[in-house]
């Protein structure tokens, strides 16, 4: 549990970090331009902060539903039925290769 805690962890931390490159690219897009009217400017500032929270709180939410012993259940039910439906989906198709 504490490994994909950290993991988790860790992935924030690395879109936290992308985000912050990404805004410093931007500001230095920026000063090399030309300034954009302040109501422009504003409307792209407000759109990173926005796309900014929105990841943290998926991110988030993905941790804390990791974490969750019936997501993990579920998981490896939905895990299971896929694996049964794999199965179920090659034996039909090598029986029918055989009868060609």
């Amino acid at each position: 549990m504490a490994e994909s805690r950290a993991a988790w962890d860790r992935v924030g931390q690395d879109f936290s970090a992308l985000g912050r490159q990404v805004k410093q690219h931007y500001e230095q897009q920026d000063r090399a331009a030309q300034d954009p009217p302040p109501a422009e400017r504003r409307k792209v500032d407000e759109a990173l902060r926005q796309l900014t929270e929105s990841l943290e709180q998926a991110f988030s939410a993905l941790g804390d539903a990791i974490r969750d012993p019936q997501v993990g259940e579920q998981s490896r039910k939905a895990a299971g039925s896929l694996s049964d439906a794999l199965t179920a989906t090659f034996a039909e198709a090598s029986e029918r290769l055989k009868r060609r």
